[in-house]
């Protein structure tokens, strides 16, 4: 995300603060205990975009306009000993998603491996999150979600067509997992709304506008905090893989798991939102602590290999994250941007909560 000025808060003040407003809008102490973690996990691991920011700015939005049932809870409706579908019942999507992530590590404890379906439930938010559960239980993991926000457009299109859609993949390790984290896309809606409340103009190549022209300015490409911009541009697959891998989300977590896709849900009365999730036993091709070893040894070796110019380190997909979440815990604070947090203390007064000093 582009740089930004911020202001250090207390991680526990926080975490209080998420629970308490997540509370206000009808949560029971539990789910909002496990929302907040999840928007906090997201903070801590220097994933702004899906911390405090989409807490505030989409989850709060959606439970205040009866998109989500703050009570709705998940419940198998169909399984087997290696799949199980799972009905959110409208409810928060990260409380499906936990129990998705676990029901599959589970399965495949036994199964060697198992699939999951969830549908009719919200956005799951930081899908690195997911996965790592997974993959603490000595399974790789993987997660793909369907959006049903559509702001980017088809390679050689111009429509707003396809959702950010993001996956991602966790193998454990012998040390923290390796984590894959990503949307196939140039960049997101929300950090087009930063740019654009920034001042500031989208790097090129990210976005065209609503003639399918290349641009750079904010203004003429969907954002994430209005709901109808279809007369705008669109932001750009990350290129032919990028658009390919945003079909393939879209088909297995929308109609492999029986769930709708892309702009119906946007012109479909009650289209459902789907995700999929799986699971993988490493025992099943020569055990756990083998695999562990393997993987911790390939890392190695890569790390340690010849760096570029100007480069100090070489990294492994979720390094970063856990290192700041690890500095984070021990400072006892995180960055916050500061229109977020302006956003939060508006958000707070209208709902009776208290701002920590």
């Amino acid at each position: 995300m582009m740089n930004v000025k911020t202001r250090l808060v207390n991680v526990d003040a926080l975490r209080t603060l998420m629970e308490q407003l997540l509370a206000a809008i009808g949560c029971d102490a539990e789910t909002a205990k496990t929302i907040a973690n999840v928007h906090l996990e997201a903070d801590l691991r220097g994933v702004s975009v899906q911390g405090l920011n989409h807490l505030i700015n989409s989850h709060i939005t959606d439970f205040r306009r009866g998109r989500i049932d703050p009570a709705g809870k998940p419940e198998i409706v169909t399984e087997g000993d290696a799949y199980a579908l799972i009905e959110g019942n409208h409810g928060p999507g990260p409380i499906a998603a936990i129990y998705a992530a676990e029901l599959a590590a589970a399965k495949a404890a036994k199964a060697g491996c198992a699939m999951v379906g969830v549908r009719n439930s919200d956005d799951l938010f930081i899908a690195g999150y997911y996965v790592d559960l997974i993959a603490r239980q000595g399974m790789v993991g993987f997660l793909f979600s369907d959006d049903v926000v559509c702001r980017i457009h088809p390679l050689g299109g111009t429509e707003q067509a396809i959702g950010t859609n993001p996956m991602a993949i966790a193998v454990p390790t012998e040390g923290e997992p390796f984590v894959l984290d990503f949307a196939p896309t140039a960049t997101l809606p929300t950090y087009v709304r930063y740019t654009r409340r920034y001042g500031r103009r989208l790097p090129e190549g990210v976005a065209q506008d609503v003639d399918g022209r290349p641009t750079t300015d904010p203004e003429a490409v969907p954002a994430a905090d209005a709901p109808n911009q279809e007369h705008l541009g669109a932001i750009n697959p990350l290129g032919n893989k990028g658009y390919g891998l945003l079909l393939a989300i879209d088909f297995l977590s929308g109609a492999f798991v029986g769930c709708d896709m892309g702009t119906d849900h946007r012109t479909k009365p009650g289209a459902i939102k789907g995700h999929f999730f799986m699971a993988a036993n490493p025992a099943m091709f020569g055990g756990v602590d083998t695999f562990k070893s393997a993987v911790s040894a390939r890392a190695r070796l890569l790390k340690d290999s010849r760096k570029a110019p100007g480069c100090d380190e070489i990294r492994i997909p979720g390094e970063r994250s856990f290192a700041a979440r690890d500095r984070a815990l021990r400072d006892g604070v995180v960055p916050i941007d500061l229109m977020c947090w302006e956003d939060t203390v508006k958000l707070a007064a209208e709902l009776g909560v208290a701002i920590p000093d």
